[in-house]
């Protein structure tokens, strides 16, 4: 009887609310509709424990921590190895940022000026919960990992990543923050070597965030288009015509609906207001004067790229212990940081269903692209991508399985192969 007792409790624990039929007490129908719809959606006072004094002591120390893990791996990938430099040394020293610019400068001298790009670090800060106890309670509790489970209508989650993102004003910029400028609208499963639809993000600043401060874009909706990818590519490059226009092309023409309309959202709920028509090259204009998102519009020619086609929807405020979730294929960047008032940081923490397989390599698919990315964004996934064989299960400690909560810890052992036993990472 006890025995049968206890089997009900635990299958009664796993089932979704007898009310609401979500695993998450939190979360509501209204919130999941405008999520799977739009791609993203706010989620106020989602993480109160953001604001305590002790999150920002953790935070603050993982993120020291995170930043010279990046130096070594960016060292170590580019080859400044150990040499009369002492590259590696001086990372251990505390001296990461100013042996990163001489290796970058090094690199610079003998790069062709068009792959300057190329090289230059962005600081990917991640896996900040191996260094804080209290950012891993946060990123793998049942709280958040229940909101992760609704939001991808999973029954199994993975935690895929911790990291953070600092943005600061030109004039407060040091080597850490260099290049993090205006960040490209881009999805972030380009950048994932997962073959799955189900990841997300959540985005949660540290302090609070006005539409003075780098603030986040989102395509509405784009997480959904499919025939964005069918009939909107890139097309051929126009070839420069040296022959004498043609007199129908010197006549007026018609003008052309706006690309895209900003929709400015504000707290929790999505407010429309009238919309703010932006036309590429041209300022936003609208029926109120709004300084701030005139400010947006003159970076967001460089941000846009692709995303013409959908309705921009930004947030103008977001406080801290407030978060935005974002599908993983949903479109998104960020303005650059012009606040007098300091840097803005944010944690993301970012969830993968556990059933997901790792992608096939480029070679056993056709020569496809195999990721969007560069050995940069390879910091996110290396430590376990090598253990795992093409087209397996992502089973493995470092992606550890969150969703159920009493499975955690019970998830099989890396099935490392002989073959793949390599030092860090492979290196072509």
């Amino acid at each position: 009887m006890k025995m049968r007792l206890t089997t009900i409790l635990f299958f009664a624990f796993l089932a979704p609310h007898s009310v609401t039929g979500l695993h998450s007490q939190y979360l509501t129908h209204e919130q999941l509709v405008e999520f799977m719809t739009n791609g993203h959606v706010y989620l106020k006072d989602m993480l109160p424990q953001l604001r305590e004094p002790l999150f920002r002591v953790d935070h603050h120390h993982a993120r020291n921590k995170a930043a010279r893990a990046y130096e070594r791996y960016f060292l170590e990938r580019v080859g400044c190895n150990e040499t009369s430099m002492r590259y590696l040394a001086r990372v251990d020293e505390g001296d990461g940022p100013k042996a990163l610019r001489d290796c970058v400068d090094l690199l610079i001298k003998n790069t062709d000026a068009e792959h300057i790009d190329d090289i230059k670090p962005f600081y990917q800060l991640v896996d900040l919960h191996e260094h804080s106890k209290t950012i891993a309670e946060i990123a793998m509790g049942e709280h958040i990992a229940s909101i992760a489970a609704d939001l991808l209508q999973v029954d199994r989650v993975r935690l895929f990543q911790t990291r953070t993102f600092r943005k600061v004003p030109s004039k407060d910029k040091t080597m850490e923050e260099l290049f993090n400028h205006a960040t490209y609208m881009h999805r972030d499963l380009f950048m994932v070597p997962i073959d799955t639809n189900d990841f997300f993000t959540f985005w949660c600043p540290l302090r609070n965030v006005t539409a003075e401060d780098s603030v986040l874009t989102y395509a509405r909706g784009s997480h959904r288009d499919i025939s964005h990818f069918m009939w909107y590519g890139d097309g051929p490059e126009e070839e420069d015509d040296d022959e004498e226009e043609a007199p129908e092309d010197r006549c007026p023409k018609e003008p052309k609906p706006p690309m895209f309309v900003f929709y400015p959202l504000q707290g929790e709920k999505v407010t429309r207001v009238p919309p703010l028509q932006f036309r590429k090259g041209k300022k936003i204009s609208s029926r109120r004067e709004n300084k701030e998102l005139n400010k947006i519009s003159d970076e967001y020619d460089m941000i846009n790229l692709q995303s013409n086609r959908h309705k921009i929807d930004i947030y103008q405020t977001i406080n801290v212990g407030d978060c935005i979730a974002h599908h993983g294929w949903l479109e998104h960047g960020a303005t650059s940081q012009r606040s007098s008032s300091g840097p803005r940081e944010a944690i993301a923490l970012s969830y993968v269903g556990a059933d997901g397989y790792k992608l096939l390599s480029s070679e056993d698919r056709n020569g496809e692209e195999f990721l969007y990315g560069d050995f940069r964004d390879e910091i996110m996934f290396w430590q376990w991508y090598y253990d795992i064989k093409d087209g397996e299960l992502i089973d493995h400690p470092k992606l550890p399985l969150i969703w159920p909560p009493q499975s955690k810890g019970t998830e099989a052992k890396s099935n490392r192969t002989e073959e793949c036993d390599v030092v860090g990472h492979e290196t072509n």
